[in-house]
């Protein structure tokens, strides 16, 4: 997810910054993915869910993927570099697809 992106990210800071100028980010980082992977409808279902129900969390998977996909977008639009760009907008492309395959 887009919370595990910015983890990496913030990890590289962490790791070639000034000492310490980035830890309390990568710390954030780190406990915003875990809060959200304590939410009950991400859990792994403990039995098959009825079809409403796969179709809804199917449809709320691809609206999350749309915005980290947009937040992708905008980074692309503000890069200088081309390799950058290259990339986030493959990662959009595919993120598309995704969503795409969900609905």
């Amino acid at each position: 997810m887009g919370l595990e992106l910015i983890e990496r990210a913030t990890t590289v800071l962490a790791q070639t910054g000034p000492e310490d100028a980035y830890q309390t980010a990568l710390a954030e980082a780190s406990d915003a993915w875990w809060a959200l992977a304590e939410a009950p409808s991400l859990a792994w279902p403990e039995r098959s869910m009825p079809d409403t129900d796969t179709q809804e969390f199917a449809e709320a998977i691809a609206a999350l993927v749309m915005v980290v996909a947009e937040a992708i977008l905008n980074v692309a639009s503000r890069t200088t570099e081309p390799a950058d760009r290259v990339a986030c907008l493959r990662a959009v492309h595919h993120a598309g697809n995704v969503a795409a395959a969900l609905r």
